[in-house]
């Protein structure tokens, strides 16, 4: 380990045109550890302070030549951090008064009725200055660390920058291999129905190809449909404060109308009084999907006792709405997917896997939250799957 390094001796410059307080000063610092140098002029004590600089100087306030108040100054500008203690025999307010504001540690008046109290004054004098050194080390290494740390954080942004791009183009890639995967199969099913429409003669077989023809382009519809709520989700909203029991009831009759769920039955209590202030258009897209996912889950999984569930309450600013259903539920592995664009459990052609990616991307936008979970019984086994959703909570005032 090696050993510390040992300071330098503090340097006191003392300056006394009368060479008997000179010799008594002199010999108060007697056997301290700081190196001494007395002179009797101002010329002689400007000289050292501008050669060689000092820590504590301590002056007769009237000099023949180059009076104490200046040296102070000479002293204050050669090293902000050295301390003066000032001496006189002709005390005045005015010049006590110069002396605080020059910065001199202390101003004190011949005689001194304890000459050894100038040591004190001196000891106290130098450790104010070696406090003050340190603090000044401290804050250029913490100058030094800051700049440290904004070169690395300017690294980081950079970085940052990189990997959004990088992530952009990866989405564009998935959105891009998306697309081709979900809208390729209904395309082969038209075109080969096409070319048999060509070679057909017989027009009920005509008719009932034309009919899938129209089914597979109804599916090529939603895709699209679903891309373009998927870009448009962060344009600037118009803001409406929306009645959620509404919004909600409205969502449900959307549902019923569009998805075949004859073997579900929907049991829908949402607080009357909860409002949250966003898009309409956007909201209802939110619950729309959350009650069409839980409805199709639930219609291919059950003959019958389907059953959806929403409830919704004021929880402290936010409101909170849970969508329940008693369908399989989601795998354990997949609880951290579902919200992830293109992810689906559907086989294909039978979803897009961004009906759950454009609920969190609406939910976030308006400072919500959106969770999925399984709820379970006593056996701790999978009896349908939960979502829950947050938003801050519109206030009628």
């Amino acid at each position: 380990m090696p050993e510390p390094k040992l300071r330098e001796p503090e340097h006191i410059l003392i300056v006394d045109d009368e060479p008997v307080i000179l010799q008594i000063l002199s010999a108060v610092f007697e056997g301290s550890p700081h190196r001494l140098t007395c002179v009797g002029t101002g010329l002689e004590a400007l000289d050292v302070i501008q050669t060689h600089g000092c820590d504590l100087l301590i002056t007769d306030k009237n000099l023949p030549d180059v009076n104490g108040m200046s040296l102070l100054r000479a002293c204050k500008e050669r090293d902000p951090l050295a301390e003066v203690i000032v001496i006189t025999a002709y005390g005045s307010l005015d010049t006590a008064i110069r002396a605080v504001e020059l910065d001199a540690f202390d101003y004190l008046l011949k005689p001194l009725d304890n000459v050894f109290e100038i040591r004190t004054k001196a000891d106290r004098a130098l450790e104010k200055r070696r406090l003050a050194t340190e603090n000044r080390s401290l804050l250029q290494r913490l100058a030094v660390r800051n700049d440290e740390l904004e070169a690395a954080l300017s690294e980081a942004q950079a970085l940052q920058a990189d990997l959004i791009q990088a992530e952009k183009l990866a989405g564009i890639g998935t959105l891009a291999a998306g697309i081709a995967h979900e809208v390729s199969s209904p395309l082969f099913g038209i075109l080969g129905l096409a070319e048999a429409v060509v070679d057909e003669d017989d027009l009920p077989v005509v008719h009932a190809h034309a009919r899938e023809i129209i089914d597979y382009c109804d599916s090529i519809r939603d895709i699209v449909q679903e891309l373009t709520s998927y870009s448009r989700v962060g344009e600037g909203p118009v803001l409406e404060r929306i009645n959620l029991e509404q919004c909600i009831t409205d969502a449900r009759r959307l549902v019923e109308h569009s998805v075949a769920v004859t073997n579900v039955a929907f049991d829908i209590v949402i607080d009357p009084t909860l409002h949250v202030r966003a898009r309409q258009t956007e909201i209802q897209q939110v619950f729309v999907n959350l009650l069409k996912n839980a409805a199709e889950s639930v219609s291919e999984h059950r003959d019958s006792g389907g059953l959806v569930v929403a409830r919704g309450v004021l929880d402290g600013e936010r409101v909170r709405v849970e969508i329940r259903d008693n369908g399989p539920g989601i795998n354990e592995e997949d609880l951290s997917l579902v919200f992830d664009p293109f992810f689906t459990t559907k086989p294909p052609g039978r979803g897009t896997g961004l009906g759950l990616n454009v609920v969190y991307r609406i939910v976030t936008k308006y400072q919500g939250a959106v969770f999925a979970t399984n709820d379970t019984n006593g056996a701790g086994e999978r009896t349908g799957a939960e979502f829950c959703v947050h938003f801050p909570a519109s206030i009628d005032v």
